[in-house]
């Protein structure tokens, strides 16, 4: 794990870099790690939706004996939500305009996600 500011500057470059409207890093029971999200939104319920989603996912493909899931992605009308593992103890999690391209974001979330591993 990076030092506090780095981490912070880590999370917000991803956020510039693929054009995101959030983006954050967040423990794998809800909380908030570091956040770079619109002003008037209640990170901590977006922290822990985001953990909630994917330990539901993980709990479905635990009762069909399958591995847990990678990563979720959300599709909206007119956003992408996409949420990868950063570690054992984290989540990282990116929401992009729904014009995004997928395979290039994903690049990015999945590269720093990879850096800021909480383990």
């Amino acid at each position: 794990m990076l030092s506090n500011g780095t981490a912070w500057d880590v999370v917000h470059g991803l956020k510039t870099r693929i054009g995101g409207i959030a983006t954050a890093l967040v423990s794998r029971d809800g909380l908030v790690l570091y956040a770079d999200v619109p002003a008037g939104v209640y990170t901590e319920t977006f922290a822990i939706m985001c953990a909630t989603i994917l330990g539901a996912a993980a709990t479905a493909n635990t009762e069909l004996n399958r591995a847990p899931p990678e990563r979720i992605v959300i599709e909206g009308n007119d956003s992408k939500t996409i949420i990868v593992g950063s570690g054992k103890k984290a989540l990282l999690v990116s929401v992009v305009d729904q014009s995004a391209d997928l395979t290039k974001v994903l690049a990015e979330v999945v590269k720093v996600a990879d850096l800021l591993r909480v383990d």
